[in-house]
């Protein structure tokens, strides 16, 4: 029979250990939300018609894709100070028209109070930031482009964009280790059999399930070119 002061203390464990996860996550540090919450510069985040004019942006690449073409990049989460590792990172698309920075889009944690958890948007300061000092400086977020298997980083235009749709129309809310179900097989084997057990890091798969952060949203919506 099952004692249910083990179950509770298993429970607390488990919520205690989602938090780290949060804790570690870039984009949702304790630093990271004291920013988003407070930092003027941040407000955009929170505005409900971000996903519309995400989606209408992309719905025009599908009807006029002539001499766009769309990237993703990871980087430095939250600030050039962060380390980039397993679990802080950031990632973000960059659409380009005619070889030009057309705009970025990002999946992004939104300000204590807003109508939405979590928002697609366009051109979050620190994505058109950081995308220019990748092209005109020494890339102090150590920004690099995701590669396929084949170490190509040629992304299907179209098929992206309309997983981007599909993904935005799903509407999913924000959680901050959300991308921990990316993890390669062998990192999710570790975390596993690590302290604490198993239990914690499937609680971690269930709560993040229709929840997505700035990793998820990108890593789960490039299609490859074949």
């Amino acid at each position: 029979m099952n004692n249910p002061k083990l179950l509770k203390s298993k429970h607390v464990l488990c919520i205690v250990v989602v938090l780290f996860f949060v804790s570690l996550t870039g984009c949702t540090s304790m630093k990271a939300v004291n920013d988003i919450n407070e930092n003027p510069d941040n407000i955009s985040r929170g505005n409900p018609d971000n996903p519309l004019m995400v989606k209408e942006f992309l719905e025009d690449v599908l009807v006029f894709p002539d001499g766009r073409v769309v990237k993703a990049y990871n980087r430095r989460a939250y600030s050039i100070d962060n380390k980039k590792s397993l679990f802080t990172y950031h990632s973000y698309y960059v659409y380009l028209k005619d070889g030009e920075v057309e705009h970025t889009i990002v999946y992004t944690a939104t300000p204590k109070g807003s109508e939405r958890n979590g928002n697609w948007m366009l051109d979050a300061q620190s994505d058109l930031d950081s995308y220019a000092l990748f092209l005109n400086a020494d890339n102090p977020w150590e920004m690099e482009e995701y590669k396929n298997p084949k170490k190509e980083t040629n992304l299907n235009l179209l098929q992206t964009t309309q997983s981007i749709l599909t993904r935005l129309e799903k509407d999913y809310s924000f959680f901050g280790p959300a991308s921990i179900r990316n993890l390669p097989w062998y990192h999710l084997l570790w975390i596993a059999v690590a302290p604490p057990p198993i239990l914690t890091l499937g609680s971690v798969l269930i709560v993040g399930i229709h929840k997505d952060n700035c990793n998820s949203a990108i890593l789960e919506t490039m299609v490859w070119d074949k």
